[in-house]
Parts: C-alpha cells; structure tokens; sequence
C-alpha cells in the first residue's frame, strides 16, 4: 500500500514540475539559422512563423513574401504598423519563448530585443549585407541602437528576404515580435 501511493504521489510531484512543451509547427521546414542549439529552434520557429502571419496578412492569395514584406518593412522596423492584425495565436507564444530564453526582454528601450544575447550576436554576425551588419554593430557598441533607424533602410529588404535568412530573422525579432510586446505593454494596465 505505501508504495502505491510513493508512487502516485512521485507522479503528481512529477506533472506538477513539468512545463508545457511548445508547439513547433515549422520544425518540419529547413532549419536555416544555425546560431546556438539551444534556440536555434525557437529562431527558426519564430522566422518561418512571422513570415506566416506576413503573407497571411498582406499577400493571402498570392502568399509572396517579398510582397509582403515589401508592405511591411517601414511601418515594422518604425512601429506603426497594425501588429493587432498580423499576428496569428501563434505569435504571443513565440514571443513568451523568446522572453523566457532572454533574447527579448520586457523592461528594455528602444527595443526590447537583447542585443547582448549570444544568439542575436551571431544573428547579426551572419547578415550578409556588410553595410546593414555593421551599422546594427556600431549603434549597438555605442549603445544607440533603436530599429527606427532602418525602417527605410530597410524597405526594399523584400527582395533578397531568401537569400539573407538571418537578416529576416533580425526583422522579426526587431521590427515584429518586440513591437508587439511593445504594444501589449504599453496596452496593459500599470499597477
């Protein structure tokens, strides 16, 4: 008797300790961003998802990312654009994931990206455009880095979204998810 209940005890402790897994929906999808183990996937989930929510919201029929990135690059990087109608169910998830591995964090301005994380360190290394890289490295050096400052930089990004991976990954992290935990902090009452 008093092993079944050890043993139905142990299993309640056990549930109890458990956190709920994520549900990655793009793990099938080529896994292109190779920073660190340890959230190489949460990145490659959070890139293929913002692409979803894009195409969904700006080019539904067609599903062109170029397009859609093309209507969404100056008002994502400046924080003017309707987040409320891009995101999917997915996107508080992500960002959930993303402040519980550190890469964004909630009490941080401009951005409450963590460019001091080793993962958007090698986010921002692996951007192929020389001139955009160290730009972010510099303003991030200096401390001065503010993604309003790329918003028409930026703006025909669209283009190359396929061949810069780790750029489109840096748009996402800064010019999508941060904004909305931007808005939902901004949005959400102060105690």
């Amino acid at each position: 008797m008093k092993k079944i209940v050890f043993v139905i005890l142990l299993v309640i402790v056990a549930s109890c300790n458990q956190k709920a897994e994520f549900d990655y929906k793009y793990a099938n999808q080529e896994q292109v961003i190779n920073c660190n183990d340890a959230t190489n996937k949460l990145l490659n989930e959070a890139l293929y998802s913002f692409e979803n929510d894009l195409v969904n919201q700006y080019d539904s029929i067609n599903k062109a990312k170029t397009a859609s990135y093309g209507r969404f690059m100056y008002r994502g990087m400046n924080g003017t654009a309707a987040y409320e109608d891009i995101a999917s169910d997915d996107t508080q998830k992500i960002i959930e994931a993303l402040i519980a591995a550190n890469i964004l964090v909630k009490n941080k301005k401009p951005s409450h990206l963590n460019y001091q994380h080793p993962a958007v360190n090698c986010i921002i290394e692996n951007i192929k455009d020389d001139g955009i890289k160290t730009t972010i490295q510099a303003l991030i050096e200096v401390n001065s880095m503010d993604p309003k400052l790329f918003d028409s930089r930026l703006r025909n990004f669209g283009r190359s979204a396929d061949r810069d991976r780790y750029l489109a990954l840096y748009i996402s992290l800064d010019g999508y998810y941060q904004q909305v935990l931007k808005k939902n902090l901004s949005e959400s009452p102060q105690p």
